[in-house]
């Protein structure tokens, strides 16, 4: 009964182990920012995945001081944080980042917090971590553009019990090639921040179409050629099957043309070599000696 029992154990910590391999390598193919697929579209946004883009928001008045709001941001991966500087970056695991600065009168400007507003965020007594859940969706028409926008959520902490989330709404301009000119902020509301992102890498990609390599026309000619031979050399053959009874070589139609067509040849080739040569010296055909 031990034995069953410790046989039953082993299994079961297997599945559990095996169950728990498949859900992480679900969860790891989930999202990458080289093979996006919006609504039949192909897009490839890996050009942004090296560089953690940096923006500064607009100062508000905080008598005596100002409080402005940054944010750092990477759509493809986590932020990643230079050695030394932890302190004015949000805890690992971040994709997008809101650092609340103090803006004195003089002097350089001071963190006063950090919030983790997309990607991993630590667990607190209230909420627990969640992982970044990418999701993307068509954005709406606007007009001055030709592609139709789309829009990349990033999911990611609670704030105050209020989830948090970073929408990208990427936006296709062939004239921004430059991977380093990054997104713009638009606005910062119910624990939702926006994004307006112009770039050339914001542009589906285009699927080349198979290329189809036609026959020449001299491959046509010859092919032609060769088919109508076989019609003619078939259709000969049962004609003097069935009327003259022939047999072997004798099936052939034409056949005395075709015994003598070798000689034909061969007097035809030194024909046009006598007269390249200029071996033909007069109308009936003597050679000169």
């Amino acid at each position: 009964m031990t034995r069953i029992v410790s046989h039953l154990a082993i299994v079961a910590i297997t599945a559990i182990t095996a169950l728990h391999s498949v859900a992480t390598a679900q969860a790891d193919t989930t999202y990458d920012c080289e093979k996006i697929s919006v609504d039949g579209n192909n897009y490839n946004i890996s050009a942004f995945k090296a560089t953690t883009y940096t923006l500064e928001g607009e100062p508000k008045v905080e008598y005596p001081s100002k409080i402005r709001v940054d944010y750092q941001l990477n759509p493809c991966q986590a932020i990643v944080v230079p050695e030394g500087e932890a302190n004015s970056h949000c805890q690992a695991g971040a994709w997008v980042c809101q650092d609340v600065k103090l803006v004195p009168p003089e002097g350089d400007p001071n963190t006063i917090f950090l919030r983790t507003i997309a990607g991993s965020a630590p667990a607190t007594e209230t909420s627990p971590a969640r992982e970044v859940a990418p999701s993307v969706a068509l954005a709406e028409k606007l007009e001055d553009v030709k592609e139709l926008p789309w829009n990349l959520t990033l999911k990611g902490g609670n704030i105050d019990g209020q989830d948090q989330s970073a929408i990208i709404t990427f936006i296709c301009d062939m004239a921004v090639t430059d991977s380093n000119v990054g997104p713009t902020l638009t606005k910062y509301e119910n624990g939702v921040v926006y994004f307006s992102w112009k770039s050339s890498f914001a542009c589906p990609q285009q699927t080349p179409a198979p290329v189809s390599e036609g026959m020449s026309s001299f491959g046509v000619f010859m092919t032609v050629l060769i088919v109508l031979g076989l019609i003619y050399l078939v259709a000969g053959a049962v004609y003097n099957y069935k009327v003259y009874g022939a047999r072997g070589l004798d099936l052939l139609p034409n056949i005395d043309f075709w015994r003598d067509f070798p000689s034909l040849v061969v007097d035809v080739v030194r024909h046009i070599w006598d007269s390249v040569t200029g071996r033909v010296t007069n109308s009936r055909g003597y050679v000169s000696v």
